[in-house]
């Protein structure tokens, strides 16, 4: 297994280099970009009275050029990303075009929010998915099964964005609940959260991110819930679980010891994909809950085509994916030790 995974980790390196790439030269061959915004804004001041002279073509073209030096998009895109990779050794992803602050900065000030909901958001999508899947599975064609897989379905067919103004709606204003609003209609943390003890914030923190987690576990509950049920369903069919019954061991042994464990491994190939999502931020959910996180950051820089914000959260989203590949497959092995990862000839 070391072999394995030291192998998986040197693919990593390639896999990396893979993904920015593609999507630096895609950021490189769009159309416009920090040359175009400012050529635009010097533009619209020259025309609107902001200056005394109109700028003429060979003006604007020479004014064109010092942009792109200034820039470094000068140069071929091969030279310009091999130059990138340089800087981001040392995390030095350049300033960003509209705050002039470094991108890192950004980065580093907006993720613990966006971790803030999206870690629990991660957790508890599998322990209340993988305790459901399993109770369905058991239960497979009572009333609870049926109950349980249309309630699943008609949330999963609600979008994510009608989900949270929904919950905002309902628990955030008077408008519906007799008792006024449960929950604080947005933000992070209260106006006066410097002034409150350990406990109080981490009460009003809770507080401002339960609607946010709860709606972040929409879009995976239901395929969760069912890829559990399904898997869980197989096992208990299969023949050694059988055998196993017919050894007289109890059922409970049976059903958690051998059926609970092979039950999971399909669950786990997804997590590396879930933890990319969820270090990412979210771009429908941080808006409409005032959580100032990666997901609005990541719209306002492609909105403003901020290039060096941009890529840094591609930078950071693709070490999460990666990342979580490799936690995929080191909890597919714990959790099925029949697995050889020796090569064959």
């Amino acid at each position: 297994m070391k072999s394995y995974f030291l192998k998986r980790l040197l693919a990593v390196i390639p896999m990396f280099f893979l993904m920015t790439a593609v999507y630096f030269c895609i950021q490189n061959y769009l159309p416009g970009g920090p040359v175009q915004e400012t050529l635009a804004r010097i533009t619209g001041l020259s025309g609107d009275g902001g200056s005394n002279r109109v700028l003429s073509t060979q003006d604007i073209a020479e004014l064109r050029h010092e942009l792109e030096v200034q820039y470094g998009l000068d140069k071929p895109v091969h030279e310009r990303y091999i130059l990138w990779l340089k800087k981001i050794i040392t995390l030095d992803f350049g300033d960003s075009i509209t705050t002039r602050a470094p991108a890192m900065d950004q980065i580093i000030e907006r993720l613990p929010v966006s971790l803030a909901f999206g870690i629990p958001g991660f957790f508890l999508t599998y322990l209340v998915c993988i305790p459901l899947g399993v109770l369905m599975a058991l239960k497979d064609g009572t009333r609870f099964d049926l109950v349980s897989s249309f309630i699943l379905f008609l949330v999963y067919s609600i979008p994510v964005l009608v989900v949270s103004v929904v919950c905002l709606l309902v628990f955030c204003t008077d408008r519906v609940l007799p008792g006024g609003a449960i929950f604080p209609l947005g933000g992070l943390h209260s106006d006066n959260y410097d002034t409150l003890s350990a406990m109080g914030q981490a009460w009003d923190m809770t507080k401002h991110l339960f609607l946010p987690v709860m709606a972040s576990m929409v879009g995976n509950f239901t395929a969760l819930s069912l890829l559990q049920k399904n898997s869980m369903l197989e096992v208990i069919r299969s023949d050694y679980m059988r055998t196993a019954k017919a050894k007289g061991l109890h059922e409970r042994v049976i059903l958690f010891k051998h059926g609970l464990r092979n039950a999971l491994l399909p669950m786990l190939v997804g997590i590396g994909g879930l933890l990319g999502v969820f270090l990412g931020g979210s771009i429908i959910i941080e808006p409409i809950f005032g959580l100032p996180g990666i997901g609005v950051l990541s719209l306002s820089a492609l909105s403003a085509r901020d290039f060096n914000v941009i890529m840094a959260i591609v930078v950071l989203q693709s070490c999460a994916i990666l990342f979580g590949q490799l936690l995929s497959d080191l909890a597919y092995a714990i959790a099925d030790p029949r697995i050889q990862f020796q090569s064959r000839e």
